[in-house]
């Protein structure tokens, strides 16, 4: 057998830890802090909403590492589960965050098992709650295994900016990915390619008018896939396609990105 070939730019090994050794990070930190410090005194009076809960992801460990990013962002948040929080849409949330797997489980047999107690199905009356919270200016920030969930609304893909299409997309088994934010943009704006402990969600439909903000690859799929799209409308809205655990949500650049994505969602930077 040959040896593994690696990319020239990863490590070959598992994470040691979850500290960031990317290099550039120092530099970007310092190239974001002075307007991020000034977006999180402007959100101080802002509330968010994380919708959590599903299988295959620590939702509550990483919905509460979450809750301190919005909360270092400026902003007080509350974690709620999936389900019984888009009842809550009402309650003029500036932000709502979905950090869940929450989907029908009719795909595959495999989740026979499991569906009595996590199948989802999107009410019309959460879809119309979800419609209404962007129509009215709030802002939406999926993470994640959202692009999989609401699986069988088929509006969401094109409101969230990215869908997982059964038969079609995959993912590696976790592994560093080397992300590049794209330059242009306000959200992206002095941020540098970063390496993250992480899922890759690969060949997703993007919405039409969803600008992609950052691609990433690993040593299994080396063409890069989007990993960060923004939609511009009367609510704002983004998804991440990080986060599969917390070692991705310990990730100093990971978490940089995200409070970023935060603030352009809120129109603060």
């Amino acid at each position: 057998m040959s040896p593994r070939r690696w990319p020239s730019w990863h490590p070959g090994r598992p994470p040691m830890s979850m500290a960031c050794s990317c290099p550039s990070m120092a530099a970007s930190r310092s190239a974001c802090s002075a307007s991020c410090r000034a977006a999180a005194t402007r959100a101080e009076a802002m509330r968010a909403l994380v919708l959590s809960g599903g299988i295959a992801h620590p939702f509550a460990e990483t919905s509460a590492a979450m809750a301190g990013i919005l909360a270092d962002a400026g902003l007080g948040a509350e974690i709620a589960p999936a389900g019984p929080g888009l009842d809550r849409l009402d309650e003029n949330w500036d932000l709502v965050v979905i950090n869940a797997l929450a989907f029908t489980m009719t795909q595959s047999e495999k989740y026979a098992p499991l569906r009595a107690a996590h199948a989802f199905s999107i009410s019309p009356d959460r879809r119309a709650a979800l419609r209404d919270h962007l129509a009215g200016g709030g802002g939406l920030l999926g993470l994640h295994a959202a692009a999989i969930c609401f699986d069988d609304w088929p509006e969401w893909g094109d409101i969230l900016g990215a869908r997982w299409i059964w038969g079609r997309s995959g993912h590696p088994s976790p592994d560093y990915l080397e992300v590049t934010p794209l330059s242009g943009h306000g959200l992206t704006e002095g941020l540098r390619r970063f390496r993250v402990w992480d899922e890759l969600y690969c060949d997703l439909a993007l919405a039409g008018d969803a600008r992609v903000l950052a691609t990433a690859r690993c040593r299994e799929q080396t063409r890069p896939q989007p990993v960060l799209t923004a939609r511009e409308g009367p609510g704002r809205v983004v998804w991440s396609g990080l986060g599969h655990d917390m070692t991705s949500f310990a990730t100093p650049a990971h978490r940089m990105l995200l409070t970023r994505a935060i603030h352009w969602v809120l129109r603060l930077i």
